[in-house]
């Protein structure tokens, strides 16, 4: 099959939400063209569907914008924008490892989430911990998972501080604007 209907294929299905499918197809034209731009940027997206799914759907639809209007260097536009995003992830990491580092001990979220489990509720669980035992997140899915337990469980305070520090790092992030707001309510 040649590369441009591989392309148009890996877009359909990636716009269907069929991202198996469409990674798939990327690597298909990558194994023919290895060097084939608008497919690289295709697995980047992809890969980042596992951290951020409309992160990845946000950079694709602009991606095809871009394209429409025939801007030069489209594909570099949005893997700078990828880059970017993943140095502002790694810095959010950094800084929350860091906050846990200062910690007398800390706890990775994966395994505060089995203690959540094994105590049957989550206020339950971080009352347990809270004061002895930061919580080491280090995926922005875990950590807006946790301040959404935070703010439905009553501990607005901690969760506060905690977007306080993210806010400084992502200050144009919509989640956490939105995390932001249900604190005000």
């Amino acid at each position: 099959m040649h590369i441009d209907a591989l392309m148009e294929k890996a877009t359909k299905q990636f716009l269907q939400k069929n991202y198996q499918e469409a990674l798939d197809v990327f690597l298909t034209i990558l194994r023919q063209e290895p060097l084939h731009k608008p497919a690289q940027l295709g697995v980047m997206l992809c890969d980042l569907l596992e951290e951020d799914e409309e992160e990845a759907v946000a950079l694709f639809d602009f991606y095809l914008v871009l394209k429409q209007e025939a801007e030069e260097d489209a594909e570099e536009r949005v893997i700078e924008m990828i880059h970017s995003l993943d140095k502002a992830q790694e810095d959010l990491a950094s800084m929350l490892e860091q906050e846990s580092v200062s910690a007398i001990e800390g706890i990775a979220y994966k395994d505060f989430k089995r203690i959540v489990q094994e105590r049957g509720s989550f206020k339950r669980a971080f009352e347990d911990i809270m004061f002895s035992t930061k919580v080491i997140i280090t995926q922005k899915s875990d950590f807006f998972d946790f301040l959404n337990n935070l703010l439905e469980y009553g501990f607005k305070d901690i969760a506060y501080s905690y977007l306080e520090d993210a806010s400084k790092l992502y200050p144009a992030d919509r989640r956490l604007q939105e995390f932001m707001q249900k604190l005000k309510q």
